[in-house]
């Protein structure tokens, strides 16, 4: 894994959701250890969603379906949650919904992050 590929991630991110972005974080699934982290980044909330995704997972295996490339999360008030799991990593990213519009995020944001984060993984 390349971090300075990672930190290149967390740019483009922040540069494409501008004033909407508040934080994001990107942890090892198996330990919860945090790989990058901006500086608003709540750690307790990714490892909270972390959990969330392996019981998500877990529920889902009963029936024909599994879980997709994210999740979004509507949190009450002005946040929202992208959850992306990506195998033995996860990337949380916190939006002010008032800020950045939905299409805009899964349309744009989210295919140039995870191919951005797919690089970085490989090199």
């Amino acid at each position: 894994m390349n971090i300075q590929k990672i930190n290149v991630c967390m740019d483009i991110l922040k540069k494409d959701l501008g004033e909407g972005f508040i934080a994001s974080c990107i942890i090892m699934t198996e330990d919860g250890q945090v790989l990058v982290a901006t500086d608003q980044a709540n750690i307790a909330e990714a490892t909270l969603l972390n959990d969330a995704t392996a019981f998500i997972r877990n529920a889902l295996k009963t029936y024909p379906a599994e879980l997709g490339q994210y999740y979004y999360v509507d949190v009450a008030g002005t946040m929202a949650v992208l959850v992306i799991p990506f195998g033995d990593y996860q990337w949380t990213v916190t939006v002010n919904k008032k800020q950045v519009k939905l299409g805009l995020l899964l349309n744009v944001v989210l295919p140039a992050i995870i191919n951005a984060f797919e690089d970085a993984v490989v090199s």
